[in-house]
């Protein structure tokens, strides 16, 4: 009860934005890459993407890599993304686990869309030419359970991006900690993404010069940016925690060198059927403050077991963009 309280407190006093200055909305834009941001995995994503603490699927490749010690099966993620403005988001992640504390896991993104009419200022309706937009990111983690209330975890993962005739890659790292107190189910997570050196882009693209004579040129000189780092603290717990049904809820607190701090809070009821289909399926809903024109998450999901360990996991996502519209996310994946 005295741990309920102190959960409901921190997270009403966020609710007012008096625990967390608002400070860093002059970061906006200053980092390349963007598409590592895009959060990975519908379930994550209906508990308004407060995952740091519970990464306890293999999406935790993303959130948290220490998270992948947290479960015992082998797993194989799949999710797809319909993104704003036509973009299509899709993933894949497995995660093998070694021995008792050791795990493997790898990973996959693709962001992209279709081909793009090339347009200028005298051919508004289109040059006859396209070009295409692709962000491709691969990632290899190890994690080791230290302790059985300690666990740290890395990524090394590689992003190539192609914009038209210019391209940008380079190798980043991920790391994460993950620590249970002893407290009930109460755990407390730290994980950083995306961290690594300035990524210069390479190539030429056409330009148009100056009055009177608009002759065009090529650019291939660009300038260098930073990756979009991000430093993540969460806290988790199980405020009902029953046999065939419990209660998750977490809050998080996101600070990205891009952008102003953002605070998120999620929740996620699990129920259990016993007997001859002992099925699992899950309501979830998150919150996010700050976010820019993120805001309300919902979703659910079910587990469907075959034969054990052999599952199967579908979950499903809506996230709301107050002026942009919605994002509707959907995974699946097997436990092995």
């Amino acid at each position: 009860q005295r741990i309920l309280f102190l959960f409901l407190y921190f997270s009403a006093s966020l609710a007012s934005a008096q625990v967390f200055p608002e400070f860093g909305g002059e970061r906006t834009g200053i980092s390349i890459a963007a598409a590592l941001k895009i959060g990975v995995g519908a379930r994550s994503a209906g508990m308004g993407e407060t995952f740091v603490a519970i990464a306890d699927d293999a999406s935790a490749l993303y959130w948290n890599p220490a998270g992948i010690t947290q479960f015992k099966t082998n797993q194989a993620l799949f999710g797809y993304t319909r993104w704003l403005s036509g973009l299509t988001h899709q993933s894949a992640q497995g995660v093998y686990h070694l021995d008792e504390t050791n795990s493997l896991g790898v990973s996959m993104s693709i962001l992209e869309i279709g081909s793009i009419p090339v347009t200028t200022e005298f051919q508004p309706r289109g040059t006859g030419e396209t070009f295409r937009m692709q962000d491709v990111n691969v990632g290899l983690t190890y994690a080791r359970q230290f302790t059985e209330q300690f666990s740290a975890g890395v990524t090394l993962h590689y992003v190539h991006e192609v914009l038209g005739k210019s391209t940008v890659g380079g190798v980043l790292f991920d790391a994460g900690t993950y620590y249970r107190t002893g407290l009930g189910t109460s755990r407390f997570a730290v994980a950083v993404s995306n961290f690594g050196g300035k990524m210069t882009p390479s190539g030429s693209v056409p330009t148009v010069g100056a009055l009177p004579d608009f002759n065009g040129g090529t650019q291939s000189s660009f300038q260098s940016f930073d990756p979009p780092i991000n430093f993540r603290i969460g806290f988790a717990m199980e405020p009902i925690n029953e046999e065939t049904y419990h209660l998750t809820t977490s809050l998080q607190l996101n600070h990205p060198n891009d952008n102003a701090e953002n605070y998120c809070f999620g929740a996620e009821y699990w129920t259990k059927f016993l007997g001859s289909f002992p099925a699992e399926v899950s309501a979830r809903g998150g919150w996010k403050i700050n976010a820019g024109e993120e805001n309300l998450s919902f979703g659910a999901g079910a587990f469907l077991p075959i034969a054990e360990p052999l599952g199967l996991l579908i979950d499903y996502s809506y996230s709301n963009f107050t002026t942009l519209g919605g994002v509707h996310r959907l995974s699946a994946g097997l436990r092995f």
